[in-house]
């Protein structure tokens, strides 16, 4: 395996971030939504409703179906409301082995909460549906819209969260700083670059273009190879309602095949990548926090 400076400007990370023989971790995530935004906002409209019930009603088999291709698990963060409304597709989820990661109850940012009490009542609301629905406790948190409030982290981890996945300041997982002092609990890095929405979502009330899917593709493996040359951690959002259409799961079929042709990249689980990372890179409060990188 080359060095990083012969791929990538500068010297190698700080930490040798993967396993041994692996150059780049490859995580394909979802954010099952549904038609909840839907419900937050208040819109009724049929249409726009049914766009989001493309996810439970068709997304969702598609993306199933082509994870259990290349045998694939992963993490579904899933609103507590969500579960409540399509129990029959997130129990087809549980059943082929992913992950429900917590996702809000009616997708609330984090901005709308007017004190911590109210935002720890809703967090705690979804986690008892999510328990409840699964059968144990949800270790990763995905903030809806990517929006945390300045209280939603200690929350977290006073509930025993291991993970979250909404920050962007970061190539490799990195261990939370809650209050000035590093936290235990981790952060998988996300990037609005790798969310489809980005790319391909489109309403009458946010008129823009759409990208064929061979643009976004191209998106993603630019984006790919160079997380790749850099040694980092690829994470793919993803949202059924979306990256569920016919076109777009062949699209994805292309990016998954090119993942396994490369002996370096570990296409894994956050479950995977989190437990990896406690036992290779365990939580050190004394360290200096965001450290862990060049």
């Amino acid at each position: 395996m080359k060095d990083r400076s012969e791929l990538f400007p500068g010297p190698k990370p700080m930490l040798e971030p993967w396993p041994d023989g692996i150059r780049c971790a490859c995580l394909l995530t979802f954010d099952f939504d549904a038609d909840v935004v839907a419900a937050y906002g208040g819109v009724t409209d049929p249409v726009t409703v049914s766009m989001g019930k493309y996810g439970p009603k068709v997304g969702i088999p598609n993306l199933l179906n082509l994870l259990d291709l290349f045998d694939i698990t992963t993490t579904f963060f899933v609103p507590g409301w969500v579960v409540e409304k399509y129990p029959a597709a997130v129990e087809q989820i549980v059943k082929r082995g992913h992950e429900i990661g917590h996702h809000g109850y009616l997708h609330e940012p984090g901005s709308s909460f007017t004190s911590a009490e109210q935002e720890e009542e809703k967090i705690v609301q979804a986690l008892e549906i999510l328990t409840k629905f699964v059968g144990r406790r949800p270790i990763g948190y995905r903030a809806p819209y990517f929006d945390l409030s300045l209280n939603t982290l200690a929350i977290l981890e006073k509930h025993g969260f291991q993970y979250t996945s909404e920050l962007m300041d970061s190539l490799v997982p990195d261990y939370h700083v809650i209050d000035g002092r590093k936290s235990s609990m981790l952060s998988l890095p996300i990037h609005w670059v790798l969310d489809d929405l980005a790319h391909i979502f489109y309403h009458i009330t946010a008129r823009k273009s759409i990208l064929t899917c061979r643009q976004v593709l191209e998106h993603y493996m630019e984006e790919f190879e160079a997380i790749h040359a850099y040694g980092g951690i690829f994470t793919l959002v993803m949202h059924p309602e979306a990256s569920g259409r016919p076109s777009r799961v062949l699209m994805m079929k292309k990016l998954i095949e090119h993942f396994k042709s490369r002996s370096d990249v570990w296409v894994a689980s956050p479950a995977e990548v989190v437990k990896y990372w406690q036992s290779a890179h365990p939580y050190n409060a004394a360290a200096s926090p965001r450290s862990a990188q060049a």
